[in-house]
């Protein structure tokens, strides 16, 4: 792997010694025939269109919906990558952890307060229900492994055991103080 500098020297000594590879190979030791004509060939398209291409620059093998889509259904099934990749036959397994890592971190830094507030509306429903979470889920068009997620990060994994030791302890009458956690 070359540099964008040594290729263009390359380049440079190639038109100089009027498309003479031999000689170019000869004084800068690199690269092979066939690679120089490849430089040259790229250096004569950017001319053209006037668009500075890179070699290491490659078309995406999934589209941007389908990455989409994947990760959607990562977050909102369980968050089983192995489940997602089998049912959707896409991405690899590594493509849609390093998706998931990079939107678990975006989201990390750029998660808005109105969406933790909707987060907190939906687990306050889930936790006060009268009913089934299957309602509770038909109601926000969420899932139900993503509501007890929420309700996980919200309120700590330790709040089943609270519950099955006696009775449960109702939510805040003051729910701006619970929004405000």
């Amino acid at each position: 792997m070359y540099t964008r500098e040594k290729r263009m020297k390359a380049i440079e000594l190639y038109i100089k010694y009027d498309q003479s590879a031999a000689a170019v190979i000869h004084e800068l030791g690199y690269p092979d025939r066939r690679m120089l004509a490849k430089w040259h060939k790229t250096f004569l398209e950017e001319q053209k269109d006037g668009v500075e291409r890179d070699r290491y620059i490659r078309n995406p093998k999934f589209s941007l919906e389908q990455k989409t889509t994947a990760v959607k259904h990562y977050l909102e099934h369980g968050r089983s990558i192995a489940k997602t990749v089998k049912l959707l036959g896409y991405p690899y397994r590594e493509t849609l952890q390093r998706l998931v890592q990079r939107i678990s971190a975006r989201d990390s830094q750029e998660t808005s307060k109105p969406e933790i507030i909707q987060k907190k509306e939906r687990v306050i429903a889930l936790c006060t229900r009268s009913g089934s979470a299957k309602k509770v889920t038909k109601k926000y068009g969420v899932s139900r492994e993503a509501l007890y997620d929420w309700k996980n990060n919200l309120l700590g994994k330790e709040w089943h055991k609270i519950l099955s030791k006696g009775k449960a302890r109702p939510l805040p009458d003051d729910r701006q103080a619970f929004y405000l956690r």
